[in-house]
């Protein structure tokens, strides 16, 4: 099950909105996953295989990580806009192959 974690600042705004925004999405796509939100500070204690943040938080995380860890950041510039998350999530397991759903 895929496990994707939502990153704001303080846990408990924006991170809360794009964790509503992406379950509905993740239901719309049939995708199993588990989906939480935390702050930057914290994210570190999660295993995730997705992070959805904010451009500034992401470059927070992405500071002293490996280039894997690195990759499982996604920027989103629209918070909660469902058609960028379903856009970047899709394409995100699609250049991983992985086979969690029939989206084409």
């Amino acid at each position: 099950m895929l496990k994707i974690l939502c990153v704001c600042g303080c846990g408990l705004g924006s991170s809360f909105a794009i964790e509503m925004a992406a379950t509905a999405v993740l239901k719309k796509l049939q995708i199993p996953a588990e989906i939480d939100h935390t702050t930057v500070s914290e994210a570190g204690a999660f295993k995730s295989d997705i992070i959805l943040t904010q451009k500034t938080f992401a470059d927070i995380l992405t500071a002293d990580a490996s280039e894997e860890e690195i990759k499982r950041v996604i920027v989103l510039h629209r918070l909660t806009d469902k058609d960028e998350i379903e856009q970047k999530i899709v394409a995100f397991l699609k250049e991983r192959n992985v086979k969690v759903f029939d989206h084409e």
